[in-house]
């Protein structure tokens, strides 16, 4: 039986998250209320009984006891979804009614991962892991529709790690630093930026694929808590698959309006985004941006293109018959942007795990193009600096096989003493490159502004 005890409700989760910042390895998959229109559920959870770190080829398992402290190291050379996938089973696998996470693990899964799982050399100079992936035995549960919070624990959860966040619960938030940063620039230029366009249509025109998804990166050196940025952050455009993560000196703070896969008792689903216009603050206008978005046959087919890639990615671990488009083109807007959105689902076949759904599917289509292999390659050739993180997944993999991850866009990467934040779009034959360009500065002209004020 899964140990639940419930709490006050709060409505900006912010308040429990601050408490518990500072404890090794927090992370806090957050909905983004209530600043967010979207969105449900808040789960906050730190200390981890152990942690797989996968570079390249190695994955490293590393055991904690209750207090943080490294137990023992293990080193593998197998699959490290495999090896995930044999440490879920070794929890218990409890279900809880509107609870979508009482344990498990939580982290995040890097395009470089995908490039390997694609059979893509992927970068050896690395700021980040391929996948960091905590086992949590316990987590602090907010429901922002029933306005109830839970503390949850598995049964193998030692009483003295509930006991300990009880009393961080009760205690003040920690004082951060304030964050910080340089001048952040640019990793390519405008005119770079066109002349790569130009190389991508070369190839669509030639018939080697016929979207790719074209990103380019900023930089710069900061200082102080990302924490106390990824505040402000949330406030300026939450979303409902933020994340936080803490991982020793690194972090990622993730404003990301996309879900990738979701697992929900064998129900699986993907919500891709494609298509985009920037907001307007005068409402008028804004409306008439939403419907341009709405009525733009080039927004719609690159939607499609992804669509239909997601249905064959689904199609390798779901029943046949079972995958259906259960929305195709919604509008959604978010304080920035206005985005076309479509979901699709289907039923996990029955020897099927999420991790290998995830395996099938990853890296998300909406990121890369279409075909993807072919489109990673481009990108490869063409981008300016590794994604790592960036356009990676984020979330959780509970203990009973439930699941749901976002696509890491509007996504900002802290390695202790540099942080790199990247924008795109999907580029198709009829692209126009400063049009691309303006929109790939929308996605994330946010963010930077919010970085260099220090908000």
């Amino acid at each position: 039986m899964t140990n639940i005890t419930p709490i006050p409700y709060q409505l900006d989760s912010s308040k429990y998250f601050s408490k518990l910042v500072n404890l090794p390895y927090a992370c806090w998959l957050d909905s983004g209320k209530p600043h967010s229109q979207h969105g449900r559920f808040d789960i906050l959870t730190a200390l981890p009984t152990k942690r797989l770190v996968t570079t390249g080829r190695c994955t490293q398992l590393t055991h904690f006891d209750r207090s943080g402290k490294i137990l023992k190291v293990e080193k593998f050379s197998i699959d490290p979804l495999s090896l995930l996938q044999e440490q879920l089973s070794l929890l218990s696998q409890v279900r809880e009614e509107n609870i979508p996470f009482t344990g498990g693990a939580i982290g995040f899964f890097s395009y470089e991962f995908g490039k390997q799982l694609q059979g893509l050399n992927s970068a050896t100079n690395k700021h980040f892991a391929d996948i960091e992936m905590g086992i949590y035995h316990w987590a602090l549960v907010q429901d922002h529709l029933t306005q109830k919070a839970y503390l949850t624990s598995l049964p193998e959860c030692p009483p003295q790690i509930i006991d300990l966040i009880k009393k961080k619960l009760e205690s003040d938030s920690a004082l951060l630093e304030p964050f910080f940063v340089d001048r952040i620039q640019a990793l390519i230029s405008p005119e770079e930026y066109q002349q790569a366009l130009g190389r991508i249509n070369d190839y669509i025109l030639a018939g080697d694929c016929y979207q790719v998804n074209f990103t380019h990166g900023f930089q710069a050196h900061y200082q102080g808590h990302p924490y106390s940025a990824y505040q402000s952050l949330r406030q300026l455009m939450a979303s409902p698959f933020s994340a936080y993560l803490q991982l020793g000196e690194q972090a990622i703070l993730s404003l990301s309006p996309e879900r990738f896969l979701k697992v929900n008792e064998r129900q699986a689903f993907t919500q891709p985004i494609k298509g985009t216009m920037a907001r307007n603050t005068d409402p008028g206008k804004d409306q008439q941006q939403a419907r341009l978005l709405l009525e733009s046959e080039k927004n719609q087919a690159e939607n499609l293109m992804i669509v239909d890639l997601l249905r064959n990615d689904l199609g390798h671990q779901c029943v046949p018959g079972s995958i259906q488009v259960d929305n195709l083109f919604a509008l959604e807007s978010f304080p920035n942007v206005h985005h076309l959105v479509s979901s699709i689902s289907g039923t996990l076949n029955e020897k099927a795990h999420s991790l290998d759904l995830l395996r099938d599917c990853f890296p998300g289509g909406s990121i890369t193009g279409a075909p993807k292999r072919r489109a990673m390659e481009i990108i490869d050739e063409l981008e300016v600096g590794r994604r790592e993180v960036y356009c990676g997944s984020i979330g959780y993999i509970a203990a009973n096989g439930d699941m749901d991850t976002n696509i890491a866009i509007r996504t900002v990467s802290c390695d202790g003493q540099e942080l790199n934040c990247w924008g795109g779009g999907g580029i198709v034959a009829d692209s126009k490159p400063h049009e691309e360009y303006q929109e790939s500065l929308d996605k994330v002209k946010a963010i930077l502004a919010c970085l260099e004020s220090g908000r």
